[in-house]
């Protein structure tokens, strides 16, 4: 029997967010099952770091502490060598690294201590290069140093091609995968939304994101206002971690007169029974690559409103499954939304179509099956090109 292929994953915390769950199936799938994954985290801690403990995977730290590279961003350097100490002693056939700045540590340290398979991957368009542009040339470095780049839609790939000229055959698609949710009874749905204070009779509308101000939530409170003042009984469920701005949002909600019908959830653990308690999903996002939130809803059999951004269009079918809107559009967003509420046996159609495509082109299995496929190509590639050399 072949050994195990030994894959060294590279992040920058272990936080909740959606690459971070994606890194965590995509060990889940692999870990001991004809691969060996480690992990290499800059940061220390996370809320996901049990999870890697109960999976028997080894985590190695670049030692620095939550928001320490904003105020003290040489800490970087001792973290980069960290890093190399650790691929050097690993010798993996694989580093395959996430998110910007921490793609060119690994590809770097890939490069320098002669790893046969370094992947790098982009999750969301180049858009932090227009507000941070020292990061244009980092990421270009990055590429080059990459044998392969994966990227979660063809979005993210057209922006990648138009920012950066990567080659085109560096360039691999491999969506993101989403698990089954679990169905509730009637029962257990009523109870759900008892324990978060919601009427039998409210329509529940749930937006699952961080509170940063690119998610959108200030268009959906102006959505919900919209909403209300049509008669429209509903509550707005907002689950995520503030990131310093639920107190404007508060304000907001306050001085358009429906505090009283947004709910700020923070981050929550519980989201399955989140969705289960609702009847829509909305995300509002001003700019996506690809998300997560959407796939775990058309899982879970909501029907979606969200905006036409990067590669949400390549998951929701407009008219389908859910609508698609303009971003910056609280009034496109709240009609839609309005549209949804207004006609529940199409929106119970949606989201049970909705879940058929999510499980059947986004599911976690096949996303895991093509990151298979990948490492053993680059491996088989690497022991080929040995053979050339002996000879």
């Amino acid at each position: 029997m072949n050994p195990p292929l030994s894959v060294l994953y590279l992040i920058g915390s272990l936080d909740v967010g959606g690459a971070e769950m994606q890194v965590l199936h995509l060990v889940r799938g692999l870990h001991g099952r004809g691969f060996r994954c480690r992990l290499f985290v800059l940061q220390d801690g996370g809320a996901l770091s049990g999870e890697y403990r109960r999976l028997g995977v080894v985590v190695d730290s670049g030692g620095l502490r939550p928001g320490e590279l904003r105020a003290r961003p040489w800490k970087l350097m001792p973290a980069a060598l960290r890093l190399q100490r650790c691929v050097r002693r690993v010798r993996p056939d694989i580093v395959h690294a996430f998110l910007p700045l921490v793609t060119l540590l690994g590809a770097a340290a890939g490069r320098l201590c002669g790893v046969g398979g370094v992947v790098t991957s982009k999750r969301a368009l180049g858009t932090h290069q227009d507000r941070f542009p020292f990061m244009r040339p980092v990421d270009r470095l990055a590429d080059s140093l990459s044998h392969v780049i994966t990227v979660n839609s063809r979005a993210v790939l057209a922006d990648t091609l138009r920012r950066e000229r990567v080659p085109p055959a560096r360039l691999h698609l491999i969506y993101n995968g989403v698990a089954p949710f679990e169905g509730r009874t009637a029962a257990e749905r009523r109870r759900i939304r008892r324990c978060l204070g919601v009427d039998d009779d409210e329509a529940v509308v749930l937006t699952v994101a961080n509170l940063i101000a690119y998610k959108g939530h200030a268009d959906l409170i102006r959505a919900a206002r919209r909403v209300v003042a049509r008669g429209r009984r509903a509550c707005f469920l907002l689950a995520g971690e503030d990131r310093g701005i639920q107190e404007a949002l508060a304000r907001l909600a306050r001085s358009l007169g429906v505090s009283s019908a947004i709910r700020f959830l923070g981050r929550r653990e519980d989201v399955d029974k989140l969705y289960a308690a609702s009847d829509l999903a909305v995300l509002p996002s001003h700019e996506e690559g690809f998300s997560n939130v959407i796939l775990e809803a058309m899982a879970a059999g909501l029907p979606v409103v969200a905006t036409a951004v990067g590669g949400t269009p390549e998951a929701v079918m407009h008219g389908a499954t859910g609508w698609l809107v303009p971003p910056r559009r609280p009034e496109a967003l709240a009609e839609k939304m309005l549209d949804l509420l207004s006609h529940p046996r199409r929106a119970a159609l949606w989201g049970r179509r909705g879940r058929l495509r999510a499980l059947s082109l986004f599911s976690l299995e096949k996303m895991i099956r093509e990151h298979r496929r990948l490492y053993g190509r680059l491996a088989a590639g690497r022991q080929r090109g040995n053979r050339t050399g002996r000879s």
